[in-house]
C-alpha cells in the first residue's frame, strides 16, 4: 500500500492540527518486539529529559505494523515517536509531511562527537535528517563454530566456491547449511537480494531505481543459483515462524542476517565469539567486487508532536547521547552507531573491524531502497519461490515482479 495514497490531504491536515494530543503521555510504536527492553531504556531517559512519559507499543509482524501505521496516521492517531526504515522508505514518509526535521539535533550531536556526517546521511532526505539512529548494522553470515569444527572446516570461506564446498561438508556432517526463514512478512528478500548483488552489484542498485528489470540476466542468474541451492537441500523449512530457531538449536549452520541479531542469539544462550562467529558473504565470482549491506533503522519524531511540545527536542537529544546508546547496547546488544558508545558485544566489534579491513562496497538494503508502493508485492513473489523453489516458479515470480516493477515506473 502506498504511503502517498494512504495519507490523504484531509488526514494529513488533521494530524498536523492535533498537536495538543501529544502534550502528556506519549507513545513510541515499533515492530521490534525483541528490542523493547533497549528501546524502553532509551525512551525512559528521553522522557525524563523532556518531562514526559513515553510508552513503547509494539505491533508485529512487520507487514501488520506497516498497515497499522498507515491507518493510524491517516486516521489522525499518529504516535509522537515510531520506528521506521531509511532509504526510499524514509523518503516516501517525508513526502507526507509527518516526520520532523531533526537538523538542529544532529548538528549538536555531531559537534559533540557522538555521530559523523556520514551517519547523518543514513537518515537524511534531500540533505535533512528525519530520524534518530536506533540501529546501524552490517549484514554478515553468522556461523555455528561447533558445526564448522565437526564438518572439518578450519576457517570461514572467502570465495563462493569455498562456501559451496563448505555447505556440502556441513550437509554431510548432518547440518542444514543455511537458515532460510520467510517469517515476519519481509524475510524472502534476503537471499534474493544477496544473490543479485553477489553477481552484479550495479544491477542490484538498478532494481531499486527502475533501471534494471526483475526478469533480466542478473535476476535470472540469482534465481538459478538460488534454485540450485534449494535442490541440494541447503536451506531450512521456510514455514518456520521463529526466524532464529534453526540456527539457535543447531539445525542450521549459517544464517545471513544483520549483526543486530547477535543479541538475540546471546539471549538464547549462545556466546558471541565462542558459539558463533561471522564472515562476509563472498561474491558469486572473484571478478565481482565484494559488497556488504549496511542497515540503518531510525526512530522518527512526529512534527505535530514536536511543534506542540518543543521540550521534546530535549528528549531527542537525550536519545542521541552516549548514555542512551550504551543503555540500548547493554539491554539488547544492538549498536546505534554512536561513536563514543561501546560495541555491545565481541561480534559487533569484530564485524566493524572486518568491514574496515575488507573495504567492501557498502549498499543500502533492498528493503529500504525499493519504492514502498511495490515492496510488499515483490516480497510476496520472492516468498512464493521459497515455498516452491522450481524453475517454473522462478519464471513465474520473475514475470510477476517485472509486471509490478514496470507498472510502477511507468506511472512516474
Amino acid at each position: 500500500m502506498s504511503l502517498l495514497r494512504t495519507f490523504t490531504a484531509a488526514g494529513l491536515a488533521a494530524v498536523l492540527s492535533a498537536g495538543t494530543a501529544y502534550a502528556q503521555d506519549l507513545i513510541l510504536n515499533s515492530d521490534k518486539t525483541e528490542w523493547n527492553p533497549g528501546i524502553t531504556a532509551m525512551m525512559d531517559a528521553a522522557g525524563t529529559a523532556a518531562g514526559v512519559k513515553v510508552t513503547v507499543q509494539d505491533i508485529t509482524p512487520t507487514d501488520k505494523y506497516q498497515a497499522y501505521m498507515q491507518t493510524s496516521i491517516a486516521g489522525n492517531n499518529a504516535p509522537a515517536f515510531f520506528t521506521w526504515w531509511n532509504g526510499q522508505q524514509l523518503s516516501d514518509l517525508v513526502a507526507t509531511g509527518i516526520p520532523a526535521d531533526l537538523s538542529a539535533n544532529w548538528d549538536a550531536a555531531i559537534a559533540n562527537g557522538d555521530y559523523s556526517e556520514a551517519q547523518r546521511e543514513l537518515v537524511s532526505v534531500d540533505g535533512k535528517p528525519y530520524g534518530v539512529l536506533l540501529n546501524v548494522a552490517n549484514w554478515v553470515v553468522f556461523y555455528n563454530t561447533a558445526a564448522f569444527e565437526k564438518a572439518g572446516i578450519a576457517a570461514p570461506p572467502t570465495t563462493w566456491e569455498e562456501l559451496m564446498t563448505d555447505a556440502d561438508k556441513l550437509k554431510a556432517a548432518g547440518y542444514t547449511p543455511f537458515n532460510g526463514p520467510t517469517s515476519g512478512g519481509w524475510m524472502p528478500f534476503i537471499w534474493f537480494s544477496q544473490l543479485v548483488l553477489g553477481g552484479d552489484p550495479d544491477a542490484f542498485v538498478g532494481l531499486t531505481d527502475g533501471t534494471v528489470p526483475y526478469d533480466g540476466p542478473a535476476v535470472q542468474n540469482a534465481f538459478k543459483v538460488w534454485g540450485e541451492m534449494y535442490a541440494k537441500g541447503y536451506f531450512t523449512d521456510p514455514r518456520e515462524q521463529d526466524d532464529q530457531k534453526f540456527f539457535v538449536d543447531g539445525t542450521a549452520a549459517m544464517y545471513l542476517i544483520g549483526d543486530w541479531h547477535s543479541g538475540s542469539f546471546a539471549e538464547a544462550g549462545m556466546e558471541p565469539g565462542k558459539d558463533f562467529k561471522t564472515f562476509l558473504m563472498p561474491s558469486l565470482s572473484p571478478d565481482v567486487q565484494q559488497s556488504v549491506i549496511v542497515e540503518a533503522s531510525p526512530i522518527v519524531v512526529s512534527k505535530a508532536a514536536l511543534d506542540a511540545n518543543p521540550e521534546l527536542a530535549k528528549a531527542v537529544q537525550s536519545m542521541m547521547g552516549v548514555d542512551a546508546s550504551n543503555a540500548l547496547g547493554t539491554k539488547i546488544q544492538v549498536y546505534n552507531g554512536n561513536l563514543k558508545a561501546a560495541a555491545p558485544n565481541a561480534t559487533i566489534q569484530a564485524n566493524k573491524d572486518m568491514v574496515a579491513a575488507a573495504k567492501p562496497r557498502a549498499l543500502v538494503r533492498w528493503w529500504e531502497a525499493v519504492p514502498s508502493q511495490i515492496q510488499g508485492d515483490l516480497v510476496a513473489a520472492m516468498g512464493a519461490f521459497m515455498f516452491n523453489p522450481t524453475p517454473e516458479q522462478a519464471a513465474e515470480s520473475m514475470k510477476t515482479m517485472q509486471t509490478i516493477n514496470a507498472d510502477y515506473w511507468a506511472s512516474k
